[in-house]
């Protein structure tokens, strides 16, 4: 997983996002894409973003969001569900 911070994230440029109400929101397509992982299953919500002069509409998630779908672990809805013998 690679380590990153919201700092970074603001001035990173192939990144699209928009402040709206105090708190950043990034495009969840683009954060799958600087990352390199997939982020199925965030929250989002669609926000109109100004790309190249043009205005979009595009599903947008906060820094914390993206967070909490990343740190899950890939197996962790199975954990219980596995029998062990003794």
């Amino acid at each position: 997983m690679k380590k990153i911070s919201e700092a970074l994230l603001i001035k990173e440029s192939t990144i699209n996002k928009v402040q709206f109400d105090k708190e950043w929101f990034y495009s969840v397509k683009d954060m799958e894409d600087y990352l390199n992982e997939d982020l199925t299953g965030v929250e989002y919500v669609t926000l109109p973003i100004l790309i190249d002069g043009v205005k979009f509409t595009v599903k947008c998630a906060t820094w914390e969001d993206i967070q909490r779908i990343r740190r899950k672990e890939p197996l962790e809805d199975f954990k219980g569900s596995v029998s062990r013998k003794k």
